[in-house]
C-alpha cells in the first residue's frame, strides 16, 4: 500500500487516531512520519499541525490542482521546487501564499529595483512629504513657511523635468 500522504513510498506505519467514538486510520511511509517528528521537534507548529490535520481528515485527498497553461500539478512543483510557467502563480495561488509567507515572510516580491526607479521613488516620496508639510503649514496659518516649502517643491519638480527633458 502507498503512503496516503506523499503517495510515493510504501506505507510502513499505521496511525490510528481515536476521536470520541470514531477512529481514523492512516497509512504513512517512514519518511512522512519523520517529517512530522522533525517539524514538531524544531517547533515548526504550522507544518506539524497541517500534517496532523491531514491524518485526522476523513475526506479523501482533494483533486489534483494543475496549471491550465503548462499542465504542471502542485505535487510536481512540491517535488521539484520549480514552477512550469508564469501562469502557475495564478493556478497555485492558494497554495503558494502560505508557502511564501513561511519562507520569505511576505507573499509579494520586495527585492531589488533598478537604480533609476529607486531615485524616482525617493523623489516622489520627498515631494509627498514636502506637500504634507506645506499643507500643515497652511493649516497652522504659517504662510511664510508654506511659501518656502512651495518654492522647494517647485525647484525639485523643475530639476526633475530638466532631467527628463534635457534641452
Amino acid at each position: 500500500m502507498l503512503c496516503e500522504e506523499c503517495r510515493k513510498n510504501i506505507a510502513t506505519v499505521v496511525i490510528t487516531v481515536l476521536t470520541g467514538n470514531e477512529s481514523t486510520t492512516r497509512h504513512l511511509c517512514q519518511e512522512c512520519v519523520e517529517k512530522m517528528e522533525t517539524s514538531f521537534a524544531k517547533g515548526d507548529m504550522p507544518t506539524f499541525l497541517s500534517s496532523l490535520l491531514s491524518i485526522l481528515s476523513k475526506e479523501p485527498r482533494e483533486a489534483v490542482v494543475r496549471c491550465d497553461a503548462c499542465g504542471l500539478s502542485y505535487e510536481e512543483f512540491q517535488s521539484t521546487g520549480k514552477l512550469g510557467c508564469a501562469h502557475c502563480y495564478s493556478a497555485f495561488c492558494d497554495q503558494l501564499k502560505p508557502l511564501l509567507l513561511r519562507v520569505h515572510g511576505r507573499s509579494q516580491h520586495a527585492g531589488r529595483m533598478p537604480a533609476n526607479h529607486r531615485e524616482e521613488r525617493a523623489l516622489a516620496e520627498c515631494l509627498q512629504a514636502l506637500k504634507t508639510r506645506m499643507e500643515q503649514a497652511v493649516l497652522l496659518e504659517n504662510f511664510e513657511e508654506a511659501a518656502s516649502i512651495r518654492d522647494e517643491i517647485r525647484a525639485l519638480v523643475d530639476k526633475q523635468n530638466a532631467e527628463v527633458n534635457p534641452k
